[in-house]
């Protein structure tokens, strides 16, 4: 990936008009308290993972701080949280990407599974949240927070250098902050789905957790399966790479100690990243999955993709739809454990996609 292409990343998430700073989402009161694109087939009702009935189509949202040591170091990072919500939601505005969400709201009964997830270098917790929401509609509960080299990070100090295009002189201490985030989070989950006074009490299928990440947050979860071996995280049981910088781990690391189902995305335009997908997906073992979009860049995961829609109006058709399609089966697939109609596009070819290949074990 070329600094060019961060640069112009940069650019592109400023005029999208989002504040980085997750406090300042406000809710648009005078909208209707309704999703009047949704589909009808989430109009029914579902059951979840605990076994209770639960109104599907329906997202909350929930905004707050994680705060955790490593050594003497204290962190502090911005967190948002997505999950099935009891309550309707209302159009909610992302200050600049309208979506729909219950902020505030209850998490619907049932202990639901858990996908965090790992931004971008430079990009924010917030930075996809047609595909955040529509996982919550699903059922998942999707927890991301702002890394140090995010956008919306306050710094204490300098900003490491990421140097792409060097990815031999990469080890598993580059951005081993992320892995101590991410790792941070999942402890936090836990820890909240065990506290009475939580909204989250009970909620978590603690043995139905994934890990989604796009760009530099693609590398971050592929290191925490295992890629790096000193990065892994056994909590994660499933691993979604949304266009992943993953180049180094053609000479570092083992993507064959990856142990657990992996799923990578990546488009035609995404030329810095796409053209080493096929190498690393023949490293790694089954199963695994890898799709190409046609026409779609390095951004198209970000809320460039429903630039001038709502969330629920950009899954409905185009790339953004395939994304959240193809994500929703892998995630049903092996989180779920499902084998239904709902996974079964995981099985064929897609005339919509340039590319799609996948192998069982």
């Amino acid at each position: 990936m070329s600094q060019n292409w961060l640069l112009a990343g940069v650019v592109l998430f400023g005029l999208l008009g989002c504040d980085p700073q997750p406090a300042a989402s406000q809710p648009v009161a005078s909208q209707p308290a309704t999703l009047p694109e949704r589909a009808a087939a989430d109009e029914t009702p579902s059951t979840d993972a605990g076994g209770a009935t639960r109104r599907a189509g329906d997202a909350g949202f929930r905004k707050s701080v994680l705060s955790y040591k490593v050594g003497d170091e204290e962190r502090s990072r911005n967190l948002l949280v997505w999950y099935p919500s009891t309550k309707e939601a209302t159009r909610y505005d992302y200050r600049g990407q309208v979506g729909f969400a219950a902020l505030d709201s209850e998490v619907a009964a049932g202990a639901h599974p858990v996908i965090v997830f790992s931004h971008g270098f430079l990009g924010v917790a917030d930075q996809s949240i047609f595909l955040m929401e529509e996982l919550a509609r699903k059922g998942y509960i999707v927890a991301g927070l702002n890394h140090a080299d995010s956008l919306a990070a306050r710094r204490t100090k300098k900003m490491e250098s990421p140097k792409f295009a060097e990815p031999k002189s990469w080890t598993d201490q580059k951005f081993r902050d992320r892995r101590e985030d991410v790792a941070a989070l999942l402890d936090h989950l836990l820890e909240l789905n065990g506290q009475k006074e939580s909204f989250l009490f009970e909620r978590i299928d603690s043995q139905a957790i994934g890990a989604c990440g796009h760009s530099l947050g693609g590398y971050t979860v592929l290191a925490m399966v295992g890629a790096w071996d000193s990065w892994r995280d056994e909590r994660i049981k499933a691993a979604l790479l949304l266009s992943p910088y993953s180049t180094p781990f053609l000479t570092q690391g083992d993507l064959a100690k990856v142990t657990v189902p992996v799923m990578m995305q990546g488009g035609t335009l995404d030329w810095g990243i796409t053209p080493f997908l096929p190498s690393i997906y023949g490293k790694l073992p089954a199963p695994k999955y890898y799709l190409v979009l046609k026409n779609e860049t390095h951004f198209g995961w970000t809320n460039l993709i429903s630039l001038g829609k709502t969330t629920v109006e950009a899954v409905q058709e185009g790339n953004a739809q395939l994304m959240t399609d193809y994500s929703v089966a892998f995630l049903e697939r092996h989180l779920r454990q499902k084998q239904d109609k709902s996974t079964d596009i995981l099985q064929m070819k897609n005339p919509r996609l340039e590319t799609f290949r996948h192998e069982a074990k």
